[in-house]
């Protein structure tokens, strides 16, 4: 079953204006299943998981472009680098728009060699696990969208309990399990840790012990939606600093969780500095540190983290999904005064604050805070389980989660 993707649009301007497009995200977010959906059959489908065909491109790009001729869906791109030299004369040659649709991670070094050898010739798009909007079937703006966009929506979007929000939450985004009904979720996410660590790991550097790896991923799982401490982690795994930063790094690179920095302004040495990390996958996040049951979830500590992970994967999404990179931010300063989220947008910042609650009271007593930065503060509120979409103050609106 294919579940309508919201980058489609974005997928065919881009290769309407662009010789070549490069679709990156994590393994199983439907990148190929996408392309290969808008083709149909007007291109040629070529995996470079496939060794041959991997081997060739790398040994012999030339005699690989006389056998697979434009237009062309190259899949996993990153494993034959050195094709990118000869994609560029291709395209030069012919000087025609939509000639390669690729796939890929985020990889340093093929981000490297795109940008060394189709600057200007490429759109960058991003795509991870499908949406809320996208399982609804219904097509957002970037968030926030204009507030009578909201109430439109509240009009004709179900609102969702506390139980179905969690069991969102629980499942996850990625494709497969929410295509097929009848696949185990601990199958599922123990064969995606598996492959991610003897295929892209491995790929990407050679990590001499995986169970410390694992361990490591496991440990940022459980941090999701808080300040990132590299001593910390470094400590209770018994490895170096610049080792969890490097591993981090292996994490954000294959998009499998988001860093998000601290809000710099003006009143920098009152500020926390740290950023905060967020695993884009909530089932995922949630198979790493053990719960296997919904209700117990729901009702433990970690429920507020993962209940902001998940609002927050969601948010990002709506401006990937439109075609936009997300600039955001958190505000924590060092009387302790935080906002979760502060969104950039048409020369202001606009703070929002997610609370697991149906009715979150005192969530915006920390906006008075970003009052002082030298920023003009526009449209905010709380994003919760609240059923209601209310004005709370003249730019602020209580904000259901449903909505997103």
């Amino acid at each position: 079953m294919y579940i309508k993707r919201q980058m489609e649009n974005i997928v065919l301007q881009s290769s309407n204006t662009f010789p070549a497009l490069l679709l990156t995200g994590p393994r199983q977010s439907g990148k190929s299943t996408l392309l290969r959906h808008l083709a149909e059959t007007s291109r040629t489908y070529v995996t470079l998981d496939d060794p041959a065909i991997r081997d060739l491109a790398n040994r012999s790009p030339d005699l690989f472009f006389q056998i697979y001729k434009p237009p062309l869906i190259l899949d996993e791109v990153q494993y034959a680098p050195q094709l990118f030299p000869y994609i560029k004369m291709i395209i030069d040659e012919r000087n025609e728009n939509g000639l390669f649709w690729m796939t890929g991670s985020q990889l340093f070094e093929m981000m490297r060699n795109v940008q060394e050898s189709l600057a200007g010739r490429v759109s960058l798009l991003n795509l991870y696990g499908f949406s809320q909007a996208e399982k609804e079937n219904r097509m957002v703006s970037a968030f926030p969208p204009p507030i009578e966009e909201l109430i439109k929506a509240k009009t004709t979007v179900p609102m969702k309990d506390v139980d179905e929000t969690f069991r969102i939450i629980w499942q996850g985004s990625m494709p497969r399990l929410n295509t097929q009904i009848d696949i185990s979720t601990d199958i599922f996410y123990s064969s995606y840790v598996q492959t991610y660590l003897e295929r892209d790991v491995k790929f990407i550097t050679n990590v001499s012990d995986e169970g410390q790896f694992l361990r490591f991923i496991c440990l940022i799982a459980a941090r999701t939606a808080q300040e990132l401490n590299l001593s910390d982690l470094s400590k209770e795994l018994g490895v170096a600093t610049k080792t969890c930063r490097r591993w981090l790094d292996i994490l954000i690179m294959t998009g499998l969780v988001f860093e998000m920095p601290a809000y710099s302004g003006n009143l920098s040495d009152r500020l926390i500095k740290r950023p905060k990390i967020y695993f884009m996958d909530t089932g995922l996040a949630c198979y790493l540190t053990g719960w296997s049951d919904i209700k117990a979830l729901q009702a433990s500590t970690y429920s507020g983290a993962i209940f902001e992970t998940w609002v927050v994967s969601e948010i990002l999404k709506s401006w990937w999904y439109n075609g936009k990179r997300p600039q955001f931010t958190y505000y924590r300063d060092r009387l302790l005064k935080e906002i979760d989220l502060i969104i950039p947008r048409n020369m202001q910042i606009l703070p929002f604050e997610i609370k697991k609650s149906t009715s979150p009271s005192h969530a915006m007593k920390s906006f008075p805070a970003i009052e002082k930065l030298n920023a003009e503060v526009g449209f905010g509120g709380v994003l919760s389980m609240s059923p209601n979409l209310l004005p709370i103050s003249e730019k602020s609106w209580m904000i259901p989660v449903s909505l997103l």
